[in-house]
Order: C-alpha cells, then sequence, then structure tokens
C-alpha cells in the first residue's frame, strides 16, 4: 500500500491564501459559465478567470464576509468580460505562414472605387446636414485638418468648447452608424 506524503503548507501560507483557494474550488465553475454567457470566447474563458481572481486576491480586503463572495465576484467577473470584449474589438490575430497560401486579392477596379468614395461622400454630406450648424462649424474645418486651438480661435470660443462640439459630433456619429 503506497502511501501519500504529506506536504504541510508553506511558512508563508496566510488566512488570505486559504480563503482565495476556497472561493476559487467554490466558485470557478460559475463564473466559467458567467463569462460563457457574456460572450467571451471559449477559448479564452480560462484566462478571464484567472484575472477575475487575480484581482479577488489583490482586492481580498474588500470582501466583508464571504458569504458575500459571489455577488463580489460576479461584479469583477462582468468587469473582465467588457474589458475583454472591448480588447477584443481591437486586436487582430495574424497567424503566421498562412499569409503565402491565401490567394491574392484582386486590386479594386477604378469604378468600384469611384462608387465606393461618391458613397462616403453622400454619407458625409447627410452626416454634416443633420447635425447644427454649432456643431457642423467646428466639424468641418477638423475634417479639413486644422487643429482644435485654430478652430477655437476662428470661431472665438474656449477650447473645451471646440472639444465638446467635436464630441457630439462623433456621438450623432455613431448613432447614425447603428441606425
Amino acid at each position: 500500500m503506497a502511501t501519500i506524503p504529506f506536504h504541510p503548507p508553506p511558512a508563508n501560507f496566510t488566512a488570505a491564501h486559504a480563503l482565495l483557494g476556497r472561493l476559487y474550488l467554490e466558485h470557478r465553475d460559475f463564473l466559467r459559465r458567467l463569462l460563457l454567457v457574456q460572450a467571451i470566447p471559449s477559448s479564452d474563458v480560462e484566462d478571464v478567470v484567472q484575472e477575475v481572481f487575480l484581482t479577488a486576491w489583490r482586492r481580498l480586503e474588500c470582501l466583508v464576509t464571504p458569504e458575500q463572495a459571489r455577488p463580489w465576484l460576479l461584479v469583477i467577473g462582468l468587469n473582465h468580460a467588457r474589458n475583454h470584449r472591448n480588447l477584443a474589438r481591437c486586436e487582430r490575430e495574424v497567424l503566421a505562414g498562412l499569409a503565402d497560401d491565401l490567394p491574392e486579392q484582386e486590386v479594386a477596379a477604378p469604378m468600384e472605387m469611384l462608387l465606393q468614395a461618391t458613397y462616403g461622400m453622400f454619407r458625409l454630406k447627410r452626416f454634416l446636414l443633420r447635425i447644427g450648424p454649432r456643431i457642423r462649424a467646428v466639424v468641418v474645418p477638423y475634417l479639413e485638418g486644422r487643429s482644435i486651438r485654430e478652430i477655437a480661435e476662428a470661431l472665438g470660443i474656449k477650447t473645451k468648447t471646440a472639444f465638446a462640439r467635436l464630441h457630439l459630433a462623433r456621438e450623432h456619429l455613431k448613432r447614425l452608424a447603428l441606425a
């Protein structure tokens, strides 16, 4: 009969380590399901779970009682899921070695490029007509390449006001893109 050797915990093993270990064992599956529901790819779920527990370890003093751990971990998990989705939107993965295997894209015909440019100009004109004249007065010179400081001085407004109007234009553009 083989005996299993007993390894006592290291000297620096504290109650906080034990609490985090218990939280991990009790709530790991819950967090995995939560992240899958939050549209995190299954290949990334385990990494995000580890990030959640790393954040929990850093903020363990915020946990008042272990009974409140699930809602506390839920909030941390939702925040990490949101951050992961936002970062994944900007991330592009390039697979090495596949570029040679893919057929080369055909260069767009000049007529197609002209149609795309015309449609883009039509959409820009429609956008400029929909925003108010005060916002348009900031957007048009900005699109022409002038700096915010130059625009503010030319219009006789504060720089912060010019930034705010440009922000409003961007928000309006986002709403139009969703419609």
